[in-house]
């Protein structure tokens, strides 16, 4: 991969056959791992697939004065299809 907007365009196409718990999954690993400088290009696709999958992520993201923030969390899927975060 020449960019990390490539990588990223990859990884969504990855991660597309991924199931939900899969991508919370990875998601974890991601958070409390040592990836290095592709981690956030990785945690970007993951979250935008379970987006666009239908789970709701507005426990870890929060919008204030035009600032985006997306927590650096453990998370889990609840029955609703909505993640929430975890004790750290």
């Amino acid at each position: 991969m020449d960019t990390r907007n490539e990588l990223y365009h990859h990884l969504i196409k990855q991660f597309q056959d991924y199931s939900a718990e899969e991508l919370v999954q990875l998601n974890n690993e991601l958070v409390s791992g040592r990836w290095g400088t592709s981690r956030s290009t990785f945690r970007t696709a993951v979250l935008n697939t379970l987006s666009k999958k239908g789970v709701d992520l507005s426990a870890i993201i929060h919008r204030n004065d035009g600032f985006t923030t997306i927590q650096i969390v453990p998370v889990a899927l609840t029955e609703n299809n909505v993640l929430i975060p975890l004790p750290e």
